[in-house]
């Protein structure tokens, strides 16, 4: 499952350089989080003073991408030096906040899509193929067949927009993955009680969220929900939050010591100093009262609507209502999985900085996307076989039709790919940065390799489940 899942994540990359590109590159380069050399290149960089600059946002997400980065330094000096050494790019300034243009007119556009290859070959991806398999595993506990199983987690991760958002590096995608996975250490299919190493799991998991973005306090306060529900008694209900806590703790701890090292206040986020945009420019920076309008923008928008980009999603609003599916997700953790929905949509209409989703898509309710996956394959699965199947067919060729050119926007999707000749992304713009003629066709070649087993894999998945659902005779 982690194979599969991490193999489709890497050959559908998204080339794009973003705002956690700069500090983790900064931090390769230099040892620093400070991204004051790359202050041109992005709108969500903003000097603090002189010499000194960061992004608009945590740092968790940036933090983990260094690592890699640091690590294969070497590689990525050889790749800069190389690039460095190509003739001049075509005459032509680009503007302010153009990244990729930027980068290739600095001769460093091979070095970018390089750091962006890794940081989603190496962070995003095992992130959240790892959440798949987790997530597999844990479905088998709960008594699910191994290939429903794995089906069940094929389809939450390559037929909803995880796939779409794993291709490149984003701190909303890390939310999911952390919180899901903290839900999923925190369940139980016996219902037993719980353990404080569990406990004490979840909440690293929620405060290394919180760490990546502010929405993770909804994943904290959903989850805490959940230890409270799980705990049995008060005192235990008492020791099981106080660890809980103290799992959740050294999170904050990273992100208000980043933040008063940077801006030299521990409680200012960073939106607190950045100049505000028009649609920011509401409420305390940017976060205002719940909008009507953002919320059904956050659902319908063909830019990034959850159910724009994946309508079957719909279903898990009628899985409290379905009484012969099978396998059944329990009642408590269905409620819990609305009430996450239902929280993250008050929480993100009344983010002001939702309405800049066109940009790079949908993302702000993309931590909900794994537990209404799995409502709706529950009402799914009371569907008659053929509709059951067209649903998890027509959600995977949507997803690939969109993530293959990464093209945010549900109506333009075929419009982009008949213009690109059906090429993915990151081969688009590896040849506009001027890699060499056999780094192009490496690369080729190894999607193709890599396509092909994900495809072979998910035949022979299909045809063991379609078998053990087939009654065999006497």
């Amino acid at each position: 499952m982690f194979v599969v899942c991490w193999l489709a994540y890497v050959v559908s990359w998204a080339p794009y350089i973003i705002r956690e590109h700069y500090p983790a590159a900064s931090a390769a380069e230099s040892g620093t989080l400070n991204v004051a050399r790359y202050i041109r290149w992005s709108d969500d960089i903003f000097a603090v003073r002189p010499g000194v600059a960061f992004i608009n946002n945590n740092p968790g997400a940036s933090l983990t991408a260094a690592i890699p980065l640091i690590l294969l330094r070497p590689v990525l000096e050889r790749v800069d030096s190389w690039n460095q050494r190509q003739p001049a790019p075509p005459a032509g300034e680009p503007r302010e906040g153009e990244s990729f243009r930027i980068a290739v007119s600095q001769r460093r556009g091979c070095y970018f899509l390089l750091i962006g290859f890794l940081t989603t070959a190496l962070v995003m991806a095992p992130a959240t193929a790892g959440m798949l398999a987790y997530l597999c595993s844990r479905l088998i506990a709960g008594g699910v067949s191994a290939p429903a199983a794995s089906f069940m987690a094929i389809v939450c991760g390559l037929a909803t927009p995880l796939l779409f958002r794993a291709g490149l590096l984003n701190h909303n995608l890390l939310v999911a993955d952390a919180g899901f996975i903290a839900l999923l250490v925190l369940w139980d299919p016996s219902d037993r009680a719980l353990t404080l190493s569990r406990v004490l799991t979840a909440g690293l998991l929620c405060g290394y969220a919180l760490l990546c973005d502010y929405s993770g306090a909804v994943v904290v306060a959903v989850a805490a929900l959940y230890v409270w529900q799980r705990a049995d008694g008060a005192s235990s209900r008492l020791r099981s939050l106080a660890m809980f806590a103290a799992g959740v703790v050294p999170g904050i701890a990273i992100l208000f010591a980043c933040q008063a090292w940077a801006f030299g206040s521990f409680y200012h986020p960073a939106q607190y100093y950045m100049t505000p945009t028009a649609p920011t420019a509401h409420g305390y920076r940017g976060f205002d009262w719940p909008s009507p309008a953002l919320a059904w923008a956050l659902l319908a928008d063909p830019r990034f609507g959850i159910f724009a980009y994946a309508p079957g999603l719909i279903l898990a609003f009628a899985a409290p209502f379905v009484k012969r599916a099978r396998p059944r997700i329990p009642r408590r953790e269905s409620r819990l999985v609305l009430t996450y929905f239902a929280t993250f949509l008050l929480f993100c209409s009344a983010n002001r900085y939702a309405w800049l989703q066109p940009l790079t898509g949908f993302r702000y309710l993309v931590p909900v996307v794994p537990g209404m996956a799995l409502l709706a394959m529950e009402t799914a699965a009371a569907l008659p076989a053929l509709v059951r199947w067209s649903l998890a067919g027509l959600s995977a060729i949507q997803m690939a039709l969109m993530t293959w050119p990464h093209e945010n926007d549900v109506r333009r999707t075929l419009d982009v790919l008949f213009a690109r000749r059906f090429a993915p992304a990151w081969l688009t713009w590896m040849r506009e940065a001027g890699a060499p003629l056999p780094w192009i066709h490496a690369a080729e070649g190894l999607a193709a390799a890599a396509l092909g087993v994900v495809l072979l894999e998910i035949f022979l998945l299909l045809r063991k489940y379609r078998r053990k659902l087939t009654p065999q005779p006497n």
